[in-house]
C-alpha cells in the first residue's frame, strides 16, 4: 500500500536554474559585482547558469519586467520597489539583497550657486519634472532637514538634458542618483571641484537603495536558485570593493569604448553607497530594521501609497549566505 501511495505522489517540482537579470539603468562602472560573478563563474559555481545580464531602463521598467516574468532577477532601488508593489499588489517583488546601504538619491548642484544645504534650494532652477525620483521624493529630503517650507522651481525636461542645461547656466542643479548625475556632469566639461552634492543621507533621509528583487513566488519556488543567485553576486560585489580597478578593466574588456576615467568615478561613488561605516562593521546586506521602516514609512507618506507594507514583505534575510561569507 505505502508502495502504491509513492506511486501516485506528485513528483517535486524541479527548480529554475537558468536565470535572466536586468540591470537598473545602461550597463555602466556601477554593475560590476554581475560581471566579476560571472566572469570567475560564481554564478556557475553556485549552480545557477546566467543566460544574460541585461541593461534596463529605469527602477519602474525593471520591476515590471521582472513581475510579468521575462527577467527572474532586477536590480532595482528599493523605495521604487516598494511603490511598485502597492501599486501593483498582485505580483509583488522583494528584495533578497541589499547593494546600496546608503541611498543614491541627490541633488547635484554648480558649486558657484552656493547651494550647501537643502534650505538653498528654496526657490532654485532644478532640472527633474515630475515622475523622477527626486522630484517625487524631494518631500522626504525636506521634513528630514526640517525645511519643508521650501520651493523648489523644477525645470521638467528629459533627463538627457540635464547636463546640458547645467553647463549653460539654465537650471542650477539636477535631481538624480549621485552616480548617474555626478559621471554626467563630468562627461560634459564639469569638473569635481566645480559641482556641489547635497545627498538625501546626508541631511536625515537615511534610506536604502539598489537592491537584487525578484518576485515571491519565484523566490518561494525556487529557493537554492535564489541563494545561489545572491551568494554569487555577494562574491562579485566583495571582490570590487577589495580591487575596483581590476573589476573596471573586466567592464573595460565587455565594451572596450567605456570611458575609463569616468567610470572610475561612477564605480567609487557606487563604491560609497555599498561599503559604508555600517557595512563595514556589520557585513554587507545586513539590515537596520529602524532604518527599513523609515525607509518603507518615508515613501509611503512621500507617494501616497494605499498602504503602508510590512517589512517581511520588503526584504528578507532568508537566501543571505552566513554573515562571514558578507563580512568585508
Amino acid at each position: 500500500m505505502l508502495l502504491a501511495a509513492g506511486a501516485f505522489a506528485p513528483a517535486a517540482r524541479a527548480e529554475t536554474k537558468n536565470v535572466k537579470i536586468m540591470m537598473d539603468w545602461i550597463i555602466q562602472g556601477t554593475h560590476a559585482p554581475f560581471f566579476i560573478a560571472e566572469k570567475k563563474g560564481y554564478f556557475k559555481d553556485a549552480g545557477v547558469t546566467v543566460d544574460a545580464i541585461d541593461a534596463g531602463k529605469g527602477a519602474t521598467n525593471v520591476a515590471v519586467s521582472v513581475a510579468g516574468g521575462a527577467y527572474q532577477f532586477g536590480w532595482v532601488d528599493l523605495p521604487s520597489m516598494i511603490r511598485f508593489n502597492a501599486m501593483n499588489p498582485s505580483s509583488p517583488l522583494i528584495a533578497v539583497y541589499i547593494s546600496f546601504d546608503d541611498t543614491p538619491l541627490a541633488v547635484v548642484t554648480r558649486a558657484d550657486a552656493g547651494i550647501k544645504k537643502p534650505a538653498d534650494l528654496d526657490g532654485k532652477k532644478i532640472a527633474g519634472g515630475p515622475g523622477t525620483a527626486v522630484h517625487d521624493t524631494i518631500s522626504i529630503l525636506l521634513k528630514a532637514a526640517k525645511v519643508e517650507n521650501v520651493k523648489v522651481d523644477w525645470v521638467n525636461v528629459q533627463p538627457q538634458l540635464f547636463g546640458p542645461m547645467l553647463k549653460r547656466g539654465e537650471v542650477v542643479g539636477t535631481g538624480g542618483f549621485t552616480n548617474s548625475n555626478v559621471p554626467a556632469a563630468l562627461e560634459i566639461g564639469f569638473k569635481m571641484n566645480e559641482l556641489s552634492v547635497i545627498k538625501y543621507a546626508d541631511f536625515g533621509a537615511d534610506m536604502y537603495g539598489l537592491a537584487l528583487v525578484t518576485t515571491k513566488k519565484f523566490a518561494d519556488e525556487n529557493p537554492e536558485t535564489v541563494k545561489g543567485v545572491v551568494a554569487a553576486l555577494n562574491k562579485g560585489t566583495k571582490d570590487t570593493i577589495a580591487n575596483p580597478d581590476a573589476a573596471l578593466a573586466v567592464m573595460k574588456d565587455r565594451d572596450p569604448m567605456m570611458k575609463l576615467d569616468i567610470e572610475k568615478v561612477r564605480l567609487g561613488l557606487a563604491l560609497e553607497l555599498t561599503k559604508t561605516k555600517y557595512v563595514e562593521k556589520n557585513g554587507l546586506s545586513v539590515i537596520d530594521p529602524k532604518k527599513l521602516q523609515f525607509t518603507i514609512d518615508a515613501i509611503t507618506e512621500a507617494y501616497k501609497l494605499p498602504s503602508k507594507p510590512e517589512p517581511a514583505t520588503v526584504y528578507t534575510e532568508k537566501f543571505l549566505p552566513p554573515i562571514a561569507e558578507r563580512k568585508l
